[in-house]
Formats: structure tokens, C-alpha cells, sequence
């Protein structure tokens, strides 16, 4: 099963969030991502060097509730 990297880096780009996730394909993988509750900022999704999605770091409903 492929290994994906989440990322999310503040607004001055440091690391907030990283984490590895299993997926069988990129559909899965992001069906995953958008389910994360992550915190504010720009994330990332990736395998490898190849970026599969992003976030817009405006979408305040990315916020975790805490």
C-alpha cells in the first residue's frame, strides 16, 4: 500500500502537522485527507515528490475544533 505524507505549515511556514498515511490509491488517499481534522494553515498531500492535493489555508472548516 502506497505511503502519503500530510503536511500543514503555518502562515509563517513552519511545520504544524505531518503525518504518513496507507492508502491503496490517490482516491483514497484523499477521501482521507479531507476527513482529517487539521488544524489552520496550508496542507499538503503527497507521495513522494508528487503533490496530489492542497488546501486552500483560508477553508476556516479545515480547523480542528478544540
Amino acid at each position: 500500500m502506497p505511503a502519503y505524507t500530510v503536511r500543514v505549515l503555518d502562515d509563517e511556514g513552519r511545520l504544524v502537522v505531518g503525518a504518513t498515511i496507507n492508502c491503496v490509491d490517490d482516491a483514497a488517499a484523499k477521501a482521507k485527507f479531507k476527513s482529517l481534522p487539521l488544524p489552520a494553515g496550508a496542507a499538503e498531500l503527497s507521495q513522494g515528490s508528487r503533490v496530489v492535493l492542497r488546501s486552500d489555508p483560508s477553508d476556516t472548516k479545515r480547523a480542528a475544533k478544540g
